[in-house]
């Protein structure tokens, strides 16, 4: 007994040394922090609801609007390849496919998503119908969301409600010369084209009906010269033996041909057209300044889209970089996003340095159909 008292003693002075040695009692073995999940923003969450849904329940997104070949192609071939979504298309005039969707939507029947037509049919006949719903709650992407990459720093909504969205925005400088007629400066005001010997050498596109002619008779009432400065000014052009045509190809190619030395409210992609393909043909720069404006790539929501995921998406591909280039190549207009590089091919479609930019808006657009009475009574025309 003796002798295991004294081996149990030797074994637990054993054990305080080496527990002495140890540093103290041994720590419990270390615990892994489990990882903290990651959390996504509320837009990816939205995003991948979104792309999910519209493959499952959608399968396609339906465009109305003046979609030409490029256009549909390049649109078409881009949002199969990002979403697995078909793009189905109904193309026609704004006016003609604003009338088709109003008919449907008379008919309770939702076959639209994406309207793209007209400023002004989007806000003087949709609009006003009560059929348009405000896009800015679709848009989430962060890409489209960055204020610096839009004129003003905001999306390129035409009307206070947000319901028209401008794609792209065209430079109008509204007056074309031939360059053997006409020297380099010898035009650069309003004022210029009422010297006699521009008498006879003026064709101007019809003012008293929608298009370039009406809204350069509208930009010059409300923006370059004031009501009465403008209608003052009209007066004395109609002096000048106008040439009115509401044709606006034989516009553009009679004042390439040089039969007028000046056309007032030319196209802006007629005049590149003819001036690439080598006419003698240019825009002057105005002191009055120009108007900045979308023409028919104007994107709007139905109420009711017939394919509401699919067209969610579809509204934010047309603001991104790659959606916002194939509109610039589809219309050969700018984009309205700052940051895409324009091709040399649509330099003369954009604001050059000291000129003076107006952009337009909702009430130019409403106020301008008020001008063609009085440019049917100052140029005679019924």
């Amino acid at each position: 007994m003796k002798t295991m008292s004294i081996a149990l003693a030797l074994v637990l002075i054993a054990a305080i040394v080496l527990s002495a040695c140890s540093g103290g009692p041994s720590s419990p073995p270390a615990t892994k922090t489990p990882a903290q999940p990651v959390t996504r923003p509320e837009w990816s969450v939205k995003w991948d609801q979104w792309v999910e849904a519209a493959k499952k329940q959608d399968g396609k997104v339906i465009l109305y609007g003046e979609v030409g070949p490029i256009f549909k192609t390049k649109v078409t071939q881009a949002f199969k390849e990002k979403y697995g979504i078909e793009v189905d298309s109904v193309a026609g005039k704004p006016p003609e496919v604003a009338q088709k969707f109003l008919t449907e939507r008379g008919a309770n029947l939702a076959l639209a998503d994406v309207l793209i037509t007209g400023q002004t049919t989007t806000l003087t006949v949709l609009k006003p119908k009560g059929v348009l719903a405000s896009p800015k709650p679709l848009l989430i992407l962060p890409e489209i969301l960055d204020a610096k990459v839009w004129p003003n720093g905001a999306l390129p909504f035409l009307d206070k409600d947000e319901r028209a969205l401008a794609l792209i925005g065209g430079y109008m400088r509204f007056i074309a010369v031939n360059t053997e007629m006409v020297k380099d400066g010898e035009i650069s005001t309003y004022q210029d084209l009422l010297n006699p010997r521009w008498k006879g050498k003026i064709t101007l596109y019809d003012p008293t009906i929608p298009g370039n002619g009406g809204t350069w008779l509208a930009f010059t009432m409300l923006k370059a010269l004031g009501k009465d400065g403008g209608e003052k000014f009209l007066r004395q052009l109609a002096t000048q033996d106008l040439a009115v045509t509401r044709d606006s190809r034989f516009h553009g190619e009679t004042v390439a041909r040089g039969k007028y030395a000046i056309g007032i409210g030319a196209a802006i992609q007629i005049v590149q057209d003819l001036a690439q393909a080598g006419a003698p043909l240019t825009w002057v720069k105005m002191k009055e300044g120009g108007l900045v404006l979308p023409g028919a790539f104007v994107a709007a929501l139905p109420d009711r889209p017939a394919h509401p995921s699919a067209t969610a998406l579809m509204l934010n591909f047309l603001l991104t970089r790659e959606g916002q280039q194939i509109a610039s190549e589809a219309a050969g207009l700018p984009a309205m996003r700052q940051d895409l590089p324009a091709s040399p091919a649509l330099q003369e479609a954009m604001p050059k340095s000291g000129d003076k930019v107006y952009w337009l808006d909702e009430d130019f657009i409403l106020t301008e159909p008020t001008f063609y009475p009085l440019a049917r009574e100052i140029l005679g025309m019924k």
